[in-house]
C-alpha cells in the first residue's frame, strides 16, 4: 500500500466512526424524547393579567415623565463622575498579587 492509499483508508475509517458516533448521539436523544416527553405549554392568560395591570396603572400616573426625568438625570450623574475614574485602575500600576510570585 502506499501513501494515497492508507490516506485515503485512514480517512474513510475516520469518517465513518465520526458519524456511527454522531448516529449513536442522535439515537439516544430520540430515545430520551421518547422517555421524557415534553411538558404541555401553560396557559398563557396567567402572564398576560399583571402586565395588563402594570401597562394600566403607567398610564394612569400623571407624574410618570417626571420620574422618568430624575431616573435619567442620576443615570447621567452617575455616568460623569464615573467616567473620571476611567483610567485610575492603569494608573496605579500592578497588584499585591503580581508583584509578590517575583
Amino acid at each position: 500500500m502506499d501513501n494515497i492509499q492508507t490516506g485515503l483508508m485512514v480517512s474513510a475509517i475516520g469518517l465513518i466512526v465520526t458519524f456511527s458516533a454522531l448516529g449513536v448521539f442522535i439515537g439516544v436523544i430520540v430515545l430520551l424524547q421518547k422517555l421524557f416527553p415534553p411538558k404541555p405549554e401553560a396557559q398563557e392568560s396567567a402572564v398576560e393579567a399583571p402586565v395588563a395591570a402594570i401597562a394600566e396603572s403607567a398610564q394612569e400616573s400623571d407624574n410618570s415623565d417626571e420620574a422618568l426625568v430624575a431616573v435619567l438625570a442620576a443615570a447621567a450623574y452617575l455616568r460623569s463622575r464615573r467616567s473620571g475614574q476611567l483610567g485610575s485602575t492603569l494608573l496605579a500600576g500592578p497588584g499585591p498579587y503580581r508583584t509578590s510570585r517575583n
